[in-house]
Parts: C-alpha cells; sequence; structure tokens
C-alpha cells in the first residue's frame, strides 16, 4: 500500500522516532509529522522538506499549555 511505502521512507530517511501519518488532507494525499513539543516541531520543519515523494508535508505539534494554570 502506498501509505506504508511513504511513512517508511521517510522513517528510513530521517527519523524513526517521528509519529509519521499519510493520509487525504485539504491538499489531498499528505503526510503528517507530529510532535509533542513546538521545539521539535521546528527541528523537525528544518529537516524534513515541505514535499516528501511528490506529497506535502504538514508538521504539527500538541502542548498542553490549555491544561497548565500560569
Amino acid at each position: 500500500m502506498i501509505r506504508d511505502e511513504i511513512i517508511l521512507k521517510a522513517a528510513i530517511q530521517f527519523d524513526p522516532e517521528w509519529d509519521y501519518e499519510f493520509r487525504r488532507g485539504t491538499m489531498g494525499p499528505t503526510l503528517y509529522v507530529h510532535a509533542d513539543s513546538k521545539e521539535k516541531a521546528q527541528l523537525i520543519r528544518k529537516t524534513i522538506p515541505g514535499d516528501f515523494e511528490g506529497y506535502p508535508v504538514i508538521v504539527t505539534y500538541t502542548t498542553n499549555d490549555l491544561f497548565n494554570d500560569s
């Protein structure tokens, strides 16, 4: 399946520890890379191109800032 091939190629070429997902997005089939912090997302964006194997790449991250009282 193309989905698994793209994820495998990205993991081999960049970092197998990153969280990859390949699914249909607003720009068609898209490779998503999910990070657990803003800093890690910035590193990923510097490493992976905006287009991989002809598919757009979107890097996302989540934080727990909404749940902190400060």
